[in-house]
């Protein structure tokens, strides 16, 4: 927050932010950020994706302007998403797409266009989409946002400890359970994070290894990569246990030789 205010000031037209990093696992502190933003007349977006599926949210609270996330990210199908805008913007947003169903007349020079939302939902919409994502965010619901936050945030504080004491490992983040989500990016010292995630595969264990989309972050981290372990509802305090076991046994065989990778 003390960066934030030095950095949105009234030449600020769009602050942008991840309501939750989809590497660092941190929580932005996205109600705080939005009313700083709006003091100095700027527009809030945030992303949403890393979140909705993990917690509650409540855009309202939040006061953004725009927030948008992912149906894929919350067990539903690929290629459909959820984009929020306040009223007062998407009135004044012109289409980006044309076709069926947006328009309201159409002239030869010019044309209109329907109401929200309407507006914005050119041609044949992603029916099977829309379907598969109600029915995702109808099964989360069921199982309750706020459990699924407290199961990650338990597995989170179960495999932190055990993480942090394994000499040489570096997590990237908050180093606080609370403070995250199930999100723990992460690496060996000497052992690149491709290979990291090579062997740990071959112990059955599946992992992140890249940039995770986030070059900017990892050039600011001075790494060239991260592993990335990503707990969610289906995951067990035996597979974190499962985690901790395959990167020892990982660290062990590149810095010594030992112990076979199966």
């Amino acid at each position: 927050m003390e960066d934030a205010k030095k950095q949105i000031t009234e030449k600020t037209a769009i602050v942008s932010i991840a309501h939750v990093s989809n590497v660092l696992g941190v929580i932005n502190p996205i109600a705080e950020l939005t009313k700083l933003a709006h003091q100095h007349q700027a527009v809030m977006v945030v992303d949403g994706a890393q979140a909705v599926p993990h917690m509650t949210v409540d855009v309202q609270a939040l006061d953004c302007d725009f927030y948008a996330f992912s149906g894929h990210k919350m067990c539903g199908p690929t290629g459909i998403g959820v984009l929020y805008g306040k009223r007062q913007w998407l009135d004044q947003m012109e289409p980006v797409e044309f076709g069926g169903e947006m328009i309201d007349f159409v002239h030869l020079q010019e044309s209109t266009w329907k109401e929200l939302p309407w507006k914005f939902e050119a041609g044949t919409p992603n029916i099977a989409g829309a379907i598969g994502l109600g029915a995702a965010v109808d099964y989360l619901t069921e199982i309750g946002l706020e459990n699924i936050h407290a199961h990650e945030a338990d597995l989170a504080a179960y495999v932190l400890p055990k993480l942090q004491a394994i000499e040489g490992l570096t997590i990237y983040g908050p180093q606080e359970a609370a403070k995250r989500t199930g999100v723990i990016a992460f690496n060996l010292a000497g052992i690149h994070p491709h290979d990291v995630a090579t062997a740990l595969d071959m112990e059955g264990i599946a992992v992140r290894a890249g940039h995770h989309c986030a070059q900017p972050l990892l050039t600011y981290l001075q790494v060239p990569a991260t592993a990335r372990a990503s707990f969610y509802l289906y995951n067990t305090r035996e597979d974190a246990d499962r985690l901790v076991d395959a990167i020892k046994l990982t660290k062990e065989f590149f810095q010594h030789g030992t112990n076979e990778i199966r």
